[in-house]
């Protein structure tokens, strides 16, 4: 009777919980087009940008990046910061684009960035459905997201194409695999909506810069 009685329980209690789900998924990706909305919006603005002000506010940018990875702040005031990032790397982005469009044409170009995409889309389903816990990947991600940062500082400072080819490259596996990680926390459920839906947004604009920055090296 017993076993019985948890049996219905359990069923009473599945419809709530996948409906929980499906209302917190829902809320992801509203904030992911949300932010993506915001950086378009920078994006528009970005065309106005005088070109003498890129190099420094790209370094602001990186510092302020790698200030609230390395410190608690990220979590204190990662509303402003969300919304600071999602602004200025549209405003930076405007250029890079741009240049990238008319190096690649338009073909190639949005063929590379539905390649991006359909990355993204496919890593976050090997995160979701073919891991089973992603955790461990956290802290040597991370290393390598430090690292990467501290590369991008030196990269404005060091004209080596090989140098920037190689953290181009580590960038776009990076960004691959925190996709994959952040799918497995959704399913694991140890998120918040706002803060994943940032994230997936950061993944896939980073995945699509950095496939059209390869494309752009290795064009004939």
């Amino acid at each position: 009777m017993a076993d019985s009685a948890q049996h219905v329980n359990h069923k009473q209690h599945k419809p709530k919980q996948d409906k929980s789900k499906a209302r917190a998924y829902g809320k992801v990706w509203l904030f992911f087009v949300y932010y993506w909305i915001i950086f378009g919006i920078g994006c528009y603005f970005g065309q106005f940008l005088p070109m003498e002000w890129r190099k420094p506010l790209s370094i602001v940018l990186l510092v302020l990046v790698l200030f609230t990875v390395l410190t608690n702040r990220a979590r204190k005031y990662g509303l402003v910061i969300s919304h600071i990032y999602a602004i200025v790397v549209g405003l930076l982005s405007y250029a890079t684009f741009t240049a990238y469009l008319q190096n690649l044409g338009t073909e190639v170009f949005y063929k590379n960035v539905l390649l991006a995409i359909g990355a993204f889309i496919a890593f976050g389903i090997i995160g979701y459905f073919f891991v089973g816990n992603a955790s461990s990947m956290g802290k040597y991600l991370f290393v390598t997201l430090v690292a990467l940062i501290v590369a991008g500082i030196i990269g404005m400072f060091v004209n080596n194409p090989i140098f920037h080819t190689i953290i181009t490259i580590v960038g776009l596996l990076l960004f691959l695999l925190y996709t994959l990680y952040d799918f497995n926390r959704m399913k694991r459920g140890q998120y918040s909506p706002r803060e994943m839906g940032f994230n997936l947004f950061i993944n896939l604009l980073h995945i699509i810069k950095y496939v059209l920055r390869l494309a752009n090296k290795f064009r004939k």
